[in-house]
């Protein structure tokens, strides 16, 4: 198979002009020998008990209070768990966590976060967030995608992540995705290679690991895999072409680990009801023989229903490991977890060399990442450090390049001699008073109209009255989300009031949500 992917891979290395640096493993390890040495001796004194704990990493939340932390803590302590994953809550307190969870770890913990958009994903009100990946496919110049993952590395080490499942490899090729959708880099498999690379070397040229996600590709689906489980019937010849296309690319460029995603997939395994995740098919001979992968496999989270709505807790743990993966992430309920691997193990559906040699692979990646013993994170101005001048420059800067005009009609774009035209501006989904009409007064005074998302027949009919003399009227959609099946928060009022003023003067839009609604306003 890699060599049905070396041609497409040259075409995409000649084209986007990869920069190409050294992994952090490499960066880091002052001596294989050394290392294997470290990992060697922890392996032969660890039971099967603490071999088991460190594929486990569970959810940590810093807003959940004392019961949740202490449900934690004694996880960490009974089961010697290898690794937390933190959600929700503030910079301070999830530090201060960090380090409490790890003095008490015997092999300090991997710490990972969900930040494919930086802190701000999960850490929302204290915390940046650089764009999503859909806007970021639209630009041009892919050493700012390098530049985005080297602050967002920096972010993270600062809060003592070592981990973030980053980049979604997914090649967005259905508008409805109710989960992928905006955080693919777009419908183009080159440009999701050329930017999931970027960002993956960013992170680990900075010593994060980087996780591309959901092998073998969630793009084409139409169910939330947190929900139920996704079907993608394409044969293998569009999967090798199209999904499978940017993983092949960052796995032969050392990403350190990838997610594989809760799909059902025919072509790869036909199992009636069957998780990729959970298949041997698709996590030992797909990944770790045929492409050669030999970085870390890590699950999608085992609470989610796509995988847990066939398979029992515990059960999907014990499968997963069976499979070939790596880490059991999220798992439901750690207890259940232990006893159904343990018994695997006994009856011969785990291989015992299978759990040392992915202990093994968690162990070199601890070594390469300094966790060897335990480090501390300082608490004091986290917050300032993390939200530098800098650190919003870089997402102005992005911003500023993903802008797009789509279609500009006689070189309407960029507008000139505002003086010549009568101009007007209204905007749709806010009544209240907004930047971007605030700005529109700065180049030309001009009157504006404000509508709620809900227009009456009567208010729409007023308002085409009060706004058709103006002979260019710049239209502004706010408050858009970016849920398909929501239609992205346009109201069927908000499009027809468009449409219908379009025909009377000449309509300057401009859509500040997901692209795919432009397919409401093609004229």
């Amino acid at each position: 198979m890699k060599q049905k992917f070396i041609p497409l891979f040259l075409v995409v290395f000649i084209f986007f002009g990869f920069h190409f640096q050294s992994n952090p493993g490499r960066d880091i390890v002052p001596s294989r020998t050394k290392q294997d040495i470290w990992v060697d001796s922890v392996l032969t004194q660890m039971s099967l008990n603490e071999k088991v704990g460190q594929l486990m990493w569970v959810r940590a939340y810093s807003n959940k209070g004392s019961a949740h932390e202490n449900k934690v803590a004694q996880l960490i302590q009974k089961y010697d768990i290898g690794g937390l994953t933190f959600f929700q809550g503030t910079p301070e307190k999830q530090a201060e966590l960090t380090n409490r969870f790890q003095k008490m770890s015997k092999i300090p913990l991997i710490i990972s976060m969900d930040a494919e958009w930086g802190l701000g994903m999960r850490l929302k009100k204290s915390t940046i967030s650089f764009p999503n990946a859909l806007t970021l496919g639209a630009i041009q110049d892919n050493r700012l995608i390098y530049k985005m993952g080297t602050e967002i590395a920096r972010q993270l080490k600062r809060m003592g992540v070592h981990v973030n499942f980053a980049p979604v490899a997914d090649v967005n090729n259905n508008a409805n995705n109710p989960v992928i959708n905006y955080r693919s880099f777009g419908e183009d498999r080159y440009n999701v290679a050329a930017k999931s690379y970027q960002y993956m070397q960013a992170l680990q040229d900075h010593g994060v690991l980087a996780c591309a996600k959901h092998f073998p590709g969630h793009g084409d689906t139409d169910v939330d895999s947190h929900y139920d489980l996704p079907v993608i019937t394409h044969n293998r010849q569009r999967l090798d072409s199209i999904e499978l296309f940017p993983f092949q690319i960052l796995m032969e460029q050392d990403v350190a680990s990838i997610m594989v995603g809760h799909l059902h997939i025919p072509a790869l395994d036909s199992t009636p009801n069957f998780p990729m995740t959970l298949s041997r098919k698709i996590v030992t001979d797909l990944v770790q023989n045929e492409m050669n992968y030999d970085g870390l496999i890590i699950t999608d989270g085992l609470g989610m229903k796509g995988v847990t709505k066939h398979y029992g807790s515990g059960e999907v743990e014990a499968m997963a490991l069976a499979a070939g993966n790596d880490i059991c992430l999220l798992p439901q309920d750690v207890g259940d977890a232990f006893e159904k691997i343990k018994a695997y193990i006994i009856t011969g559906k785990i291989d015992q060399n299978a759990i040392d040699r992915s202990v093994k692979k968690v162990l070199r990646h601890k070594y390469q990442l300094g966790l060897t013993h335990t480090q501390k994170i300082e608490n004091k101005n986290i917050r300032r450090d993390l939200n530098t001048p800098d650190a919003l420059a870089v997402k102005r800067e992005l911003f500023q390049n993903a802008l797009t005009i789509v279609r500009a009609k006689d070189g309407l774009i960029p507008l000139s001699n505002l003086d010549k035209y009568s101009m007007a501006s209204l905007a749709l989904g806010t009544l209240e008073d907004n930047v971007f009409q605030t700005y529109l007064q700065k180049y030309r005074t001009m009157p504006t109209w404000n509508l709620d998302k809900r227009i009456t027949d009567y208010t729409r009919k007023q308002l085409l009255k009060d706004i058709r003399n103006y002979q260019r009227v710049i239209i502004s959609l706010h408050n858009m989300n970016q849920s398909p099946s929501d239609n992205f928060g346009l109201t069927e009022d908000m499009i027809q009031t468009v449409n219908e003023l379009a025909k009377q003067t000449e309509v300057i839009l401009v859509i500040m949500g997901n692209p795919y609604a432009l397919k409401h306003f093609d004229e």
